[in-house]
């Protein structure tokens, strides 16, 4: 399963209408593939991000999001990134192989900026 995390100033749902504007919208989005909405649910844990509500799209090619908004992404150094990656590896019981750290490098390299954004969002893509 696709899990799109984006961040932006701006937010209307018709944005998740078709890919094709949800691309235009959100063109920063970071893909992380996992296998069900439970390791989601585990993944936003040890992020420290706890009770959060999906909310249902209908109609559209994403099915569901999640409004993470009111928290702030952990803001990794390098080092801090790798004990949350081996955290992540042991909990999870995911594969450590480069796909699964590709998966989760944004979350040092883009958290930083996506805390100053007012939205902060996963979207799943069917």
């Amino acid at each position: 399963m696709n899990f799109n995390f984006i961040a932006s100033n701006n937010f209307d749902l018709n944005d998740f209408n078709n890919v094709e504007k949800f691309l235009v919208s959100y063109s920063d989005f970071q893909t992380v593939v996992l296998n069900n909405e439970k390791e989601l649910k585990l993944l936003l844990t040890l992020l420290g991000i706890e009770h959060t509500n999906e909310l249902e799209l209908k109609g559209t090619e994403f099915t569901k999001f999640w409004n993470l908004s009111e928290f702030h992404l952990p803001e990794f150094n390098p080092e801090e990134f790798n004990l949350f990656y081996e955290k992540w590896i042991n909990i999870s019981g995911r594969d450590n192989n480069m796909d699964e750290f590709g998966n989760l490098v944004f979350l040092q390299e883009k958290s930083s900026k996506w805390n100053k954004l007012q939205y902060r969002l996963i979207v799943k893509e069917e």
